[in-house]
């Protein structure tokens, strides 16, 4: 029942292995003495010493058996939290398509429509007629015979610097060329 402790060892204290502490019998006539078992101090002591250990043994044990306990239930309280972050993650994932597909669309779709009675307010006429003139301006622009000339020679200078990079490739290659040769 008790866990006796392993430093006292009821057999070497009979045996005088805990020094000689026992009485000795003086035997009279031949002089000599007799040990007559085990010094009481020393199985006191023995004895004290294994039922103290005996009981913080068992007090260790419990106390090593609670602390086991508690991290059993912290185990498993960090598993639950991780199982309902899990849920609750799975709930947002479903959750955000239909919300933009439905109630967050439609939001989106208000602020838009409020947005443009803004920018439209009272003066929605006079912006509408700012624009047109705007875009009319442009239109005329890109007609004018100067935009067209303008825009000939942009055309112009392009090819240009084209055929000057493919002539100065060639040339890199195979040396100078030159544009007098006739193939005739």
């Amino acid at each position: 029942m008790f866990n006796f402790s392993p430093s006292f060892d009821i057999g070497r204290a009979y045996q005088g292995g805990y020094g000689d502490f026992t009485g000795k019998l003086n035997s009279g006539s031949s002089g000599g003495t007799k040990a007559f078992g085990m010094d009481p101090l020393s199985l006191g002591l023995g004895l004290g010493s294994s039922l103290i250990g005996g009981l913080f043994g068992s007090g260790q044990a419990a106390t090593s058996a609670s602390i086991a306990q508690a991290q059993l239930a912290a185990q498993n309280q960090a598993i639950l939290e991780g199982r309902e972050q899990n849920k609750l993650a799975f709930a947002q994932s479903m959750f955000a398509p239909v919300f933009q597909a439905g109630t967050g669309g439609d939001i989106a779709w208000l602020r838009e429509k409020e947005a443009k009675k803004w920018l439209a307010g009272p003066f929605a006429d006079r912006q509408l007629g700012i624009e047109s003139e705007a875009s009319k301006r442009e239109r005329l622009a890109r007609i004018s015979p100067e935009s067209k000339e303008a825009a000939r020679f942009e055309n112009r200078l392009a090819i240009d610097r084209a055929l000057a990079e493919r002539r100065a490739v060639m040339e890199g290659m195979f040396g100078p060329i030159s544009s007098s040769r006739s193939f005739a």
